[in-house]
Parts: structure tokens; C-alpha cells; sequence
């Protein structure tokens, strides 16, 4: 028998029980955050963990108490306005909690970091895309917003975002987010490969979905860091080239919600 997601056929037109704010503010209780000190209006969230390290110890970043899975840190050259939030892990279900729990905390404008398997064959390792749209083959993005309805993300921030890229964006277009990479078969590479999808991730429609919801500006680039094809997969995670675009990307991001 098949099986929607989600299964209630109502969910979307029905009450929330448990609300970001209320886990904000148990978190509160717990000494886990503190709003007083918590001046965040933008987040960049980053998944590579050699990156976040490398972040770490580059750039003038405090360390701030938020209850989600993570680290969280106060960006400098932004006089506290715009945080970044890594080591949380990757997928769509934890970089939701993450990005919900940024948006109750004050958070209106979300810019995500991350990397993707190339699916085109003209694609080149650490080659920086604009993310413009999500296939929705994940689970979280469907509690979120009905099957209908397509992902996309914030035009004018994703138009800033790639204005910061200058020369360094590569391509603009569609990728393919999956909650399983270890069942990425070769019919749906060639499936989406056909259709012209760039890259495969995990987390985009997701955060494409829960910003739509929250009413909160979403753009996301990511950087090819690994290749498919029908011969298999190649890892390219420690090439130069990636490593890079990485920090490319996290620059630009930081631009465009500096400028903001």
C-alpha cells in the first residue's frame, strides 16, 4: 500500500504543539541561552567540519550558549549580527531544527554553505553553485509545505549572494536533496541528470521549505565536492579546489548579510 508523506492528509491546515519559542525558552531556563546576549538577525550555516574548525581558528568568532545541536558563534566583523552555526551534522531533519531554532531566536535571513556530488558532466570539483531550486526527494521539507508546491529560495538574497561571488560563481541552477546518499541509484542519476539537475544534496529543500513557512529570506550555494556518474563515485572532498570554494563561499556569505 502506499503511503503519503505526510500521512495525515490534514497536517498542514492543523495546529503545531510544540513551538521553537517554547524550546527557546526552556532552553532559557536551562542556562543553554541566553537572549540578552543574543543580537543575531542573520545565520550562515556551514556543514564541512574541517571547514568549521578551519573558521574557527582564521577568524574573530565568539562563542555563544544556543541549546541546539552544534556549536554557535558570534561573527565579529558583523558586531554580533550574524552568527555562525556549524558541527551540527548534515540532512535536512537536524539543519531544520537549526534553522527553526535560529528563526525564533531572532534570526529573519539564512544563508546555507554547503557541498554536493555533481551529476553534469561538465561540472569541475570546488566549482561554486547558486542553488535556484530543490528537487524534494527528502521527508522534513514535506511537513513543511504540501507535495504541490515547489522550493525555491529568496530571490533578492540569493541575487546579493551571488553579486558577493563576483567571478568565482560557477553556475546557477536546480539540485537534487535526498535524505539517503547511500541509495542514490544510476536510474535517478540519470533521471535528474536528464532533467538538467545540477547536483545531489541534503539539506536545500528543506530550509527552502521552513523559511517559506517562517516567512524568512533563504539562499544557498554549495561547491561540487564529489562526482557521480554511472562508473560510480569519486570523492574529491580534500582537493584544493574544494577546500577553496569553501571559504569563498563563506566569505560571500558573510558579505551579503554584512551589506544587508
Amino acid at each position: 500500500m502506499a503511503v503519503n508523506v505526510p500521512v495525515f492528509p490534514m497536517k498542514h491546515s492543523s495546529t503545531d504543539i510544540i513551538s521553537p519559542q517554547a524550546v527557546l525558552e526552556d532552553w532559557a531556563l536551562q542556562n543553554r541561552f541566553d537572549p540578552a546576549n543574543w543580537h543575531a538577525k542573520a545565520a550562515i550555516l556551514v556543514y564541512d567540519r574541517p571547514l568549521h574548525r578551519r573558521l574557527l581558528e582564521l577568524h574573530d568568532l565568539q562563542v555563544l550558549d544556543f541549546g541546539a545541536p552544534g556549536s554557535y558563534h558570534s561573527i565579529g566583523a558583523t558586531q554580533g549580527r550574524v552568527v555562525l552555526a556549524g558541527d551540527f551534522g548534515i540532512g535536512a531533519p537536524v539543519a531544520a531544527v537549526v534553522a527553526e531554532t535560529l528563526i525564533a531566536s531572532g534570526v529573519n535571513q539564512i544563508v546555507s554553505v554547503g557541498t554536493a556530488g555533481g551529476l553534469q558532466t561538465d561540472l569541475s570539483p570546488g566549482q561554486i553553485i547558486s542553488i535556484h531550486g530543490a528537487i524534494r526527494d527528502d521527508g522534513t521539507s514535506y511537513h513543511y509545505l504540501p507535495s504541490d508546491v515547489a522550493v525555491r529560495p529568496d530571490a533578492q538574497l540569493t541575487a546579493r549572494l551571488e553579486a558577493s561571488f563576483g567571478d568565482a560563481l560557477g553556475r546557477r541552477g536546480s539540485v537534487w536533496t535526498t535524505d539517503a546518499p547511500f541509495r542514490e541509484t544510476v536510474a535517478e542519476l540519470r533521471f535528474h541528470r536528464d532533467a538538467g539537475v545540477l547536483a545531489v544534496e541534503m539539506e536545500a529543500a528543506a530550509l527552502m521549505a521552513v523559511c517559506e513557512l517562517r516567512g524568512v529570506a533563504f539562499a544557498s550555494s554549495v561547491c561540487i565536492s564529489d562526482v557521480l556518474s554511472e562508473q560510480g563515485w569519486r570523492a574529491l572532498f580534500s582537493e584544493a579546489s574544494v577546500r577553496e570554494a569553501l571559504h569563498t563561499m563563506y566569505s560571500a556569505a558573510v558579505t551579503t548579510l554584512t551589506e544587508a
